[in-house]
């Protein structure tokens, strides 16, 4: 059923007029992500798509073949006569190469084949470039589903939270941009209407606001459409930043909200994603910010547009002036995770900087250029902010609402701005190449050697809080033991491989055992050790572990003992529990005793078998085989020397305790 999806998405995407409404290539897209993932085969998935392609192609390459000028006065075509004039100049233009080309153009790739066909373009010439487009279609919409897919696989052997925080961080995406195509869909039409009654109404000189209407909206006057989109965003922002700040002061429902998307973004928090985020948010700092508003400055007097130089600065620092007094006049606080930050918690001034520095700039280098150039800044500038946004409310420093009240005031900052440049500044357009490369070079020296300085630390501060019980030796063998995890737990409280283990020991201590028994620490990630996934000849012991979760931690300790070129062990171990001393033993050995112990920490582990095997004759895999082997079979050299203890749990399973 899926691949008859798929070749009917791909057949209906190429067919006449039909095509510009259906989302075969999303739905193709999506056939790649099962594939990525093993539920599709990719061979068949791209073989269906590439018939489905062709098949369209010709079906709509033949319409217009036999019916000719006759399909212009049928529906649908005769409904948009426009649509088919434009892929008719596209063809006349390009020929073979526009049926080639046209099938990856939105608009115009189920128009072309038909005029293909009315044009009488040979049918060996038509269908020889009908396959080869078809078969590049498939692969350009299969393989970036297939990496996704992929990725989103290795994402769920890691853990259940990475594939959460990566669907949270799709569908944002998704929606922000279906809310643009919209917008400007529906939404443009309705505020261009808007706009001429208020120009009617502006016409009449005796109204009290005929004036400044005319000045911002009169179509005569330079660049029309910025002014009323500038407008409509001042408009826009300002409603919503009010309306977020009497939220927040009467405690609303979106307080509650707040609370609820704190609590499900510090349950899917992983050690890994924290380095990112905390990264991006370092990013997004006022040092790194200062850096760029200083360096553009900089350029910006250099090349003498001071009035630009104004802007600019007025733009970073009334924002940021305003960002302080709205703080401290609201007081709110930060949320539980980040009381160790300083300053208060609304709005968020490292939302509110990164989109007025990057959104205002967008402004500046697509003023005066194309609407697609413009869309192209603008969007990079959003998604900027968006991910500075995203990491402040993924790591517990702001609320949602912050960071939403942030960006309505820094919409309506620069959307201020905006009006009074168009109108007051004429200076040369700005070249976008030496402003980007200063940024990026900024971004780079600045934002680089400020990571390197401040990540630890940071990520110390913005840490999830996770205590950790302590227990004496005597507590834990008596029945501490039970109240530890007995297995590796996922997202929403999901079980996966059991702890078969726990074991008491230093980390020096239980490293010298199990190195001593013929264990080792596995591969590192770094590139040289990736690249041997791509030798299928690479023996298992030199490839890389796979990092397993547990509540969103990666393993304190990592060993492998290959049994042969294909199959391993793999011990995880992370620790449960800290072992207190209560020894009054004052002589030299019991002194000692005491040192190791403070030094102790309760593991708990598992065990798993592995084996790697060669997918597509390309690359080397591995596969859990067995997810729980005993720890009394895989451990028998390793636990020399220490005591040993094999005890039951109230569900039911055993555990060996290992100490000394």
């Amino acid at each position: 059923m899926a691949l008859a999806i798929v070749f009917a998405a791909a057949f209906l995407e190429s067919l006449a007029v039909v095509g510009t409404v259906i989302p075969g290539s999303t739905i193709v897209f999506a056939a790649g992500i099962l594939a990525g993932l093993r539920v599709l085969d990719p061979w068949h998935a791209g073989a269906f798509a590439v018939a489905g392609a062709i098949a369209g192609d010709a079906a709509s390459y033949e319409l217009g073949r036999h019916r000719r000028e006759a399909m212009l006065s049928m529906w649908p075509l005769a409904k948009h006569p426009a649509l088919v004039a434009r892929g008719r100049a596209y063809f006349e233009q390009g020929g073979a190469r526009a049926v080639m080309l046209g099938r990856f153009l939105g608009p115009l790739r189920a128009i072309v084949p038909l005029v293909a066909g009315m044009a009488c373009m040979p049918p060996v010439h038509f269908y020889v470039v009908n396959v080869v487009s078809a078969i590049g279609w498939a692969a350009v919409h299969l393989a970036p589903g297939i990496l996704f897919g992929a990725s989103l696989e290795l994402a769920g052997a890691i853990s259940s939270r990475l594939v959460a925080l990566v669907a949270i961080l799709v569908a944002g995406l998704w929606l922000v941009t279906r809310a643009v195509k919209l917008a400007l869909r529906w939404g443009w039409p309705r505020v261009a209407r808007v706009r001429d009654g208020f120009e009617r109404y502006a016409a009449n000189p005796r109204h009290p606001w005929a004036r400044p209407l005319v000045a911002l909206l009169d179509s005569r006057r330079h660049e029309p459409a910025a002014l009323l989109v500038s407008a409509v965003l001042l408009v826009g922002g300002a409603w919503l930043f009010l309306g977020v700040v009497e939220d927040v002061v009467t405690k609303d429902t979106l307080v509650d909200v707040d609370r609820s998307i704190y609590g499900s973004l510090q349950s899917v928090r992983t050690r890994l994603s924290d380095d990112v985020m905390v990264t991006i948010t370092e990013l997004g700092s006022a040092v790194v910010m200062i850096a760029i508003v200083g360096v553009i400055g900089v350029w910006f007097a250099i090349t003498r547009r001071y009035r630009t130089l104004a802007y600019w600065l007025s733009a970073a620092l009334f924002s940021q002036a305003l960002v302080f007094g709205l703080k401290y006049a609201l007081g709110r606080a930060r949320p539980v995770s980040a009381q160790d930050v300083a300053g208060f918690s609304f709005p968020s001034g490292h939302a509110a900087q990164s989109l007025v520095v990057f959104g205002f700039l967008a402004f500046l280098l697509g003023h005066g250029k194309s609407a697609a150039q413009k869309t192209v800044f603008a969007g990079g500038a959003i998604a900027i902010a968006l991910l500075v946004a995203f990491s402040r409310v993924y790591l517990g420093a702001h609320w949602f609402s912050d960071v939403v009240a942030s960006f309505g005031l820094a919409t309506a900052w620069i959307a201020l701005l905006a009006i009074g440049y168009i109108q007051h500044v004429r200076e040369p357009l700005l070249r976008a190449t030496p402003v980007l490369a200063i940024v990026l070079g900024t971004l780079v020296l600045v934002g680089g050697s400020y990571v390197t300085r401040h990540h630890a630390q940071d990520l110390r501060v913005y840490a999830k809080a996770m205590p950790q019980p302590q227990l004496t030796l005597d507590e834990w063998l008596a029945r501490g033991y039970a109240t530890l995890a007995f297995a590796r737990t996922e997202i929403a409280g999901r079980h996966e491989e059991p702890f078969t283990l726990q074991w008491a020991a230093s980390r020096d201590a239980l490293t010298h055992a199990l190195e001593s028994a013929g264990w080792s620490p596995p591969p590192r990630w770094k590139s040289s050790a990736v690249l041997l996934w791509l030798l299928p000849s690479t023996p298992i012991a030199q490839l890389p572990v796979v990092p397993k979760l547990d509540q969103g931690e990666p393993p304190a300790l990592t060993f492998i003992r290959a049994d042969d070129a294909h199959e391993r062990l793999v011990m995880r171990l992370w620790s449960a529990a800290d072992v207190s001393t209560t020894s009054n033993d004052s002589s030299a050995v019991g002194a000692r005793a005491e040192a190791e112990r403070s030094a102790a920490h309760i593991y708990v582990a598992m065990i798993t078998r592995e084996r790697s095997r060669t997918e597509w004759a390309l690359v080397s895999v591995t596969r859990t085989v067995a997810r729980d082997v005993a720890p009394t079979q895989a451990l028998d050299h390793a636990l020399q020397g220490w005591q040993t203890e094999m005890r039951d749990r109230r569900d039911g399973t055993r555990v060996l305790l290992a100490w000394r």
